[in-house]
């Protein structure tokens, strides 16, 4: 058996024998460009939905301002009006049709129809504007010993869906030794067509092994390349060494921004305590995934669950000299694009600090700064605003919604 334990959107998915990761760090670098008309602060939002949530994962805005809202925490999916503070509950929690287990990350597909991803029920379905279920497509997929792991991570409006390629070996040996993160994948459903859009750095990763188990997990702070999709099919990519923003079209051509220089910051002993507290705590909506092979060519059985608050596993312990010096420039799940293509990527800052993310345009160029409320989060996009969950003093998450 398999286990693993996913602690956001794009984190290293960990793999063990069980398998049990470690949340990806918070932390980073300080951008030094730009002017004080370049920085705008969010402090007063458009709209603030009156009912809390537990854990918002994603949001997908139809055509007339209402949204979908996944609660991966509190298991449902809700159909929210901001303007007339409003709810419905979609579906329910179960494995059959119209059901979800454990809803995720929403994306747009066609029409005002969203995809969700469900990691309990280790599938995606497709959810109208009506709130009728399609047709499931399954999270995993095996080839002989191998299997893939389909996570969608970004849709287009060709019928696209995009993931990020990670593999591993189910043969009598068990799994292998890491999975394959280094491509994203451009995946279209109905043709069954699929292509490599553009290479990746994986994550740093430490290994420890005892008898027969071995367990993987990011190095705190270490740098990688995060991306996203715009609505046209563009992938932006934020490269963790060398940072600059990179975008491919959907023709495969390549724009190269320019390097931004940033001034490192040294981490600090806050800046660890934060890091093994949110590893401790799963706070960061952690998932565990359970993969095991069964017989006769068939997929095996694969399960996921919420990690509960307070309940993650802490992990092997981390060694003086595994800590780095300096935060790279931004931490994972960093990267999102509007509908209209620009990249924002949240930066890492100094403990404490409010959250920050930097936009850059179709050329990779920086275009402003955007700050957001301490303990807030970009959540999605809509047209012409930002929606943010802001989280409370006893963790409940509160989301607004403001102009950009």
């Amino acid at each position: 058996m398999s286990v693993f334990r996913e602690f956001s959107r794009r984190s290293w998915i960990v793999l063990l024998m069980p398998l049990i990761g470690a949340c990806a760090g918070s932390g980073g670098e300080h951008w030094t460009g730009g002017g004080a008309a370049d920085r705008v602060e969010l402090s007063a939002p458009d709209a603030a939905f009156p009912v809390e949530f537990s854990s918002i994962v994603g949001i997908r805005e139809m055509s007339d301002g209402r949204l979908f809202v996944s609660d991966r925490l509190g298991q449902a999916l809700v159909l929210v009006d901001m303007d007339e503070g409003i709810a419905d509950t979609i579906g329910r929690t179960g494995g059959g049709p119209g059901e979800y287990s454990v809803p995720g990350d929403l994306f747009p597909w066609r029409g005002d129809s969203a995809l969700m991803v469900d990691m309990g029920n280790t599938r995606f379905t497709p959810i109208g504007a009506d709130g009728g279920f399609g047709i499931s497509m399954p999270l995993m997929t095996r080839d002989g010993e191998s299997m893939t792991l389909v996570m969608p991570e970004g849709t287009d409006r060709h019928g696209n869906v995009y993931f990020q390629a990670r593999s591993f070996s189910m043969g009598p040996g068990g799994p292998g030794d890491a999975p394959d993160s280094s491509r994203i994948v451009r995946w279209n459903p109905e043709t069954g067509a699929s292509d490599t859009v553009a290479a990746l750095r994986p994550p740093e990763r430490k290994i420890q092994r005892s008898g027969g188990y071995a367990m993987m997990m990011p190095i705190p702070f270490g740098p990688l390349d995060d991306w996203a999709v715009s609505w046209d099919g563009r992938v932006g990519v934020a490269r963790g060494v060398g940072y600059r923003v990179e975008w491919v079209d959907a023709d495969g051509n390549t724009h190269i921004g320019e390097d931004i220089g940033y001034e490192p910051i040294v981490i600090t002993q806050e800046d660890k305590d934060a890091w093994l507290e949110t590893r401790a705590s799963a706070s960061s909506d952690g998932m565990y995934i359970t993969m095991q092979a069964g017989g006769g060519g068939g997929a095996g059985d694969v399960r996921a669950t919420a990690a509960p608050r307070g309940g993650g596993y802490a992990g092997p312990e981390i060694a003086d000299e595994d800590w780095p010096e300096m935060k790279p420039p931004f931490p994972s799940s960093a990267v999102s694009a509007t509908p209209e293509g620009e990249l924002w990527v949240r930066r890492n800052t100094v403990h404490g600090a409010p959250p920050e993310y930097h936009v850059y345009d179709e050329g990779g160029n920086h275009v402003r700064t955007v700050v957001l409320a301490k303990d807030s989060r970009v959540v999605g996009f809509g047209d012409g605003v930002v929606y943010v969950a802001r989280t409370d003093e006893v963790d409940l998450q509160w989301l607004e919604r403001y102009s950009r």
